[in-house]
């Protein structure tokens, strides 16, 4: 269980430079056995005594010619620390409000959040995707980012859940207790989840939680009464395939009627491999086409040589002419060319 209070962690870890060493970690991952040493050097520049100015060519893998990289970076320390934690400054200068949030704090303000995701078990590079992701999280306090820990804890993810939440989507934090309960209630709702398979949707995908739930409510529709699957099988499908529900109404109407009105595929197979709906309809078509041309358009299990759906949408092209079609990437490419 995480700590109900790290104030008195807070206040040791702060005699450092920056963040806590890795045996102040609360439920860290466990690190390669290989790789202690590297990760200890990373530890150990971070918690430098003193703030230095950083060469440009040191970070150039991190920085990309901006404003924050090119005009602040000598003269802020909160930029120099954030790029030795990997944070990509020029994917945060994108956005004009983040840069101005970032420019506007001294290190001191944000050392106890990076501290708090560190005992979180979050490693160096994942901090910095973390903070790259949503440098917003940064405004939050620590006490809400407690709570909100907490709430989670409640409501019985494991750590290794919440780790997976936090670094799959950054942005879950920055949504308050009472939000991220309602959108929970929702799914679990309306799609006759139990508590364990909401526990399941939310850690496979993080971001489906906190996506716009009208977009959300489209989807289900559109699986529901214009392709005419039951409650049960879209709960089936959703949690073997979280992605439908962010398909959009377009591409899954468009995937759906080209795999069920051109191609024959009944409802049956399509709600036993759902992943099918995800693939855009521009390469289902191109493939099946392909495959008709050779005569190998043969999709029912029933029939020698078939082709499994989850086969014809997945995997590069060059596996799929050698392995699916038995052809060659050129003559695949030509084909192309004539549609």
């Amino acid at each position: 269980m995480f700590r109900n209070t790290i104030k008195l962690n807070l206040i040791h870890s702060l005699r450092s430079f920056s963040v806590v060493a890795e045996d102040t970690v609360v439920n860290a991952t466990v690190s390669s056995a290989d790789t202690p040493a590297i990760k200890n050097n990373e530890l150990t520049k971070i918690q430098n005594a003193k703030p230095r100015v950083v060469d440009l060519k040191e970070v150039s893998k991190v920085l990309r010619p901006g404003a924050l990289s090119s005009m602040y970076i000598n003269k802020s320390e909160i930029l120099q620390q954030l790029v030795k934690l990997k944070v990509k400054l020029y994917e945060i200068e994108k956005d004009p409000e983040a840069a101005k949030f970032i420019l506007s704090k001294r290190f001191e303000d944000i050392k106890d959040k990076i501290i708090f995701l560190k005992e979180l078990g979050l490693e160096i590079e994942d901090i910095g995707n973390t903070i790259t992701k949503n440098p917003f999280i940064l405004k939050e306090s620590i006490e809400d980012l407690q709570v909100r820990i907490n709430y989670l804890q409640y409501k019985k993810f494991t750590s290794e859940m919440i780790l997976r939440i936090v670094s799959n989507n950054p942005h879950w934090l920055s949504h308050s207790t009472q939000d991220i309960d309602n959108k929970l209630g929702f799914f679990q709702s309306n799609f006759l989840l139990t508590g364990n398979e909401v526990r399941l949707l939310a850690t496979k995908s993080p971001k489906l939680i906190t996506y716009p739930l009208e977009k959300v409510k489209l989807s289900h529709f559109v699986l529901k009464e214009e392709m005419g699957f039951k409650a049960m099988e879209i709960k089936k499908m959703i949690l073997d395939r979280p992605q439908l529900l962010k398909n959009g109404q377009n591409k899954l109407l468009s995937t759906f009627e080209y795999l069920h009105n051109t191609m024959k595929i009944p409802l049956e197979m399509i709600k036993i491999f759902p992943e099918v709906l995800n693939c855009r309809v521009k390469r289902l078509k191109e493939r099946h086409l392909f495959l008709a041309r050779l005569k190998k358009d043969l999709y029912n299990p029933k029939e020698p040589n078939y082709v499994a759906l989850t086969t014809l949408v997945s995997g590069t092209d060059s596996y799929f002419c050698t392995e699916v079609a038995q052809s060659s990437v050129q003559v695949y490419n030509e084909f192309l060319k004539s549609l």
